[in-house]
């Protein structure tokens, strides 16, 4: 067990609401609960729920907050009721958004710890690199949620973006672990088109020129999609892809959907109008509760996430579903802030961010 006197120096923010950039906070090293792992990251990756969280603080957390809840490093400490798990093992995992992350601001050279939930936390294969494991959790569980169990084998998927975090793990996901059929998706950029195409999808058009839903109807003969995942967090794409979902298909979109993309203010949305006049399924797939409120969770519930936790390590192994790391950067303040700031305003991020938290440990020596 890591000196549980021990602090560190992290980077999230002191203020409620603070935005970007992020701040160096001080913080203890956590002591792991009963059901929980305390783990030495090695590496992280940038997701948009952090700057939204800075921006924010919508989980109601008390400042300061240290960020960075995707994980990958080595178990430094043991929960009394954490089974199969040992200290020194390897280990991926996505932190609980009731705690703290793990993003240091010491540029690499270490010293930053974090707890997981132990259904939230798998052993890292030795083939999987501490960056590429720590750029899996949050992306890959929010395609798996709504893809595993919902894409039927042959089936037709659009996924929308299949050139950003969850969207290109997506499009991997349905191509080549889940058997679709045909796998459509587009992109606003020719380096996100291309990672689309890269990723298994059979068509990739472009939104800003090409009328998707037109060419959606004459590559399914007018049939309409048997299912769309959309996560671009867009009331104009929500309502674009809409248009693509054939009669008695499904909509699944990621977060709180249509009419609610800001949490600040609810407007009107016509998906549900569309959808209804289709008679197809409006799904909502919403994470949030599983990384906030772990305790709140049924056993099939943690089996679930736990089995996409296993899998994305599993997958990634075969190369099936494996990240793409467009940009590393050192765990500083400004570099993270930086990247943070990329994804905040759209088109500037492909793929993944990685974070080198350790060096050292990042490299095995």
């Amino acid at each position: 067990m890591a000196d549980m006197n021990q602090t560190f120096l992290g980077v999230g923010y002191t203020r409620d609401r603070a935005g970007l950039p992020l701040e160096a906070v001080r913080v203890p090293v956590p002591r792991p609960a009963a059901d929980e792992v305390l783990i030495r990251v090695a590496a992280s990756s940038l997701n948009p729920l952090e700057y939204k969280l800075a921006d924010l603080n919508f989980m109601g957390r008390t400042p300061p907050v240290v960020l960075g809840f995707d994980l990958a490093g080595v178990v430094a400490g043991l929960g009394r009721d954490v089974e199969g798990m040992a200290v020194g093992d390897e280990v991926a995992a996505m932190a609980g958004l009731n705690g703290d992350g793990g993003w240091a601001a010491t540029g690499g050279d270490g010293g930053s710890y974090a707890v997981a939930p132990r259904f939230l936390t798998v052993r890292k294969p030795p083939s999987v690199s501490f960056r590429d494991a720590a750029a899996l959790p949050m992306c890959f569980l929010s395609a798996f949620a709504g893809l595993y169990g919902a894409v039927q084998a042959g089936a037709t998927v659009y996924v929308p973006g299949g050139g950003g975090g969850v969207g290109h793990l997506a499009v991997q996901m349905a191509a080549r672990a889940l058997d679709a059929g045909t796998v459509i998706s587009s992109g606003g950029r020719p380096q996100s088109i291309t990672l689309a195409r890269q990723s298994g999808a059979h068509f990739v058009f472009d939104y800003r020129r090409d009328d998707i839903a037109a060419e959606i109807a004459e590559l399914t003969h007018g049939r309409g999609v048997d299912l769309v995942f959309d996560a671009t967090y867009n009331e104009q794409s929500f309502a674009a892809t809409a248009k693509t979902v054939r009669r008695g298909g499904s909509w699944i979109v990621l977060g709180v959907g249509p009419g609610r993309t800001t949490r600040l203010a609810e407007t009107h949305s016509p998906v549900d109008a569309i959808l209804a006049g289709r008679g197809a399924r409006h799904v909502n797939v919403n994470l949030l509760r599983y990384f906030s409120e772990p305790a709140m969770l049924d056993g099939e519930a943690r089996g679930f996430l736990q089995r996409g936790m296993d899998l994305a390590m599993e997958w990634a192994t075969k190369g099936l579903v494996v990240p793409h790391v467009s940009q590393t950067v050192d765990s500083t303040v400004e570099a993270i802030s930086a990247g943070l700031r990329s994804l905040k305003e759209g088109g500037g991020a492909l793929g993944k961010i990685a974070v080198i938290v350790d060096r050292d440990l990042a490299a095995g020596t």
